[in-house]
């Protein structure tokens, strides 16, 4: 995420929060009339817009709060994974599972393109890598040296303990190029 996205939602959050505070304070009239403006007055004047004002405030302080949660949410895939295996609680980004992924299959020559989704929920690594490969080779083989070949690498470098689903689908077949023949 860049730099720019994360200020924009931090001052988005506060703005909501700031907003929605406020509007509370005015409905359960807080606020003196003589420190209000004219607008204030009016919405003290009137029970209806007291309320709506209140119900708004509220709108504000939730959406502002779900703001917070998707800030949090998002910041935390960057974050360390923590996770329990046999040699104890070991510390690994997500990064570094998906470059590991990476170069085990660009060892293999037929895989042209991958797309890597990590996925981890407590002590349970789920990886699904969606494949372009090229025409002519036996898949239902090739799917399981893949995963044959993903397993071991992350188990060595995780150990034992933690809960792995690899899921390896062949998404695109690439046709390999006929080679012209000089005359």
């Amino acid at each position: 995420m860049k730099l720019i996205n994360i200020f924009i939602q931090i001052f988005a959050t506060f703005a909501f929060l700031t907003i929605g505070s406020l509007m509370i304070i005015v409905s359960l009239h807080v606020l003196t009339m003589e420190d209000a403006l004219l607008k204030v007055q009016e919405i003290y004047e009137n029970p209806w817009q007291a309320l709506q004002m209140g119900v708004t405030g509220i709108f504000f302080i939730f959406s502002g709060l779900i703001f917070a949660k998707g800030l949090v949410k998002k910041a935390r895939r960057n974050d360390d994974v923590i996770l329990y295996g046999k040699w104890g609680y070991v510390t690994v980004s997500i990064k570094a599972i998906d470059d590991l992924v990476r170069k085990s299959l660009k060892k293999f020559d037929v895989v042209r393109e991958m797309k890597i989704e990590t996925d981890i929920d407590g002590n349970r690594l789920k990886i699904t890598a969606n494949l372009s490969v090229l025409a002519g080779w036996n898949l239902p083989e090739l799917v399981n040296t893949v995963q044959t070949e993903l397993t071991e690498r992350l188990m060595r470098m995780l150990g034992g303990g933690v809960e792995l689903e690899l899921i390896v689908n062949i998404i695109k077949i690439i046709e390999q190029p006929a080679i012209l023949e000089r005359i």
